[in-house]
């Protein structure tokens, strides 16, 4: 199985292009990448599926079945609203301006490990986010134990 793990910061050219972190790229062995738009409500940034996760990751649907309206967004944020790109023998891939745009990148790119897939942050956006989360665990680690109720 894929496994990304780490953070990494590359540059970001003025043609969109950028380098996927070596040790990302090993891991897609040749695959290439679906981009997408994040799906949290409260952090933007890009999700790099490999091309092989994200066709596990999705349904098979039946074309004669009638889609729920649910199912039917859904596959306009998750299937159609996407990019595949292919990082070149140098390991580039070049961001579509939209997701660039959305992203909010300008110079650089921060890519983080979230196992299956990898995200691309603004750089400064993924240090608040990684902040977040500590701050999250610490306060969950810090709180009072619940009361047992197996006593």
């Amino acid at each position: 199985m894929t496994q990304f793990r780490g953070k990494f910061i590359n540059g970001l050219d003025k043609k969109g292009r950028c380098s996927v972190p070596a040790p990302f790229r090993a891991r897609l062995a040749g695959d290439s990448l679906v981009l997408r738009r994040s799906v949290s409500p409260d952090h933007v940034y890009i999700e790099a599926w490999p091309v092989s996760q994200f066709d596990t990751a999705n349904r098979d649907t039946n074309p004669l079945s009638p889609l729920s309206a649910e199912q039917n967004a859904e596959d306009y944020a998750f299937i159609v609203d996407v990019a595949e790109v292919t990082p070149d023998p140098e390991g580039r891939i070049i961001l579509p301006r939209d997701l660039i745009e959305y992203a909010g990148l300008s110079d650089g790119v921060a890519f983080l490990g979230r196992l299956n897939w990898f995200e691309l942050w603004e750089p400064a956006a993924a240090e608040r986010r990684i902040e977040e989360a500590r701050r999250a665990i610490a306060a969950r680690a810090a709180a009072p134990a619940p009361p047992r109720t197996d006593a």
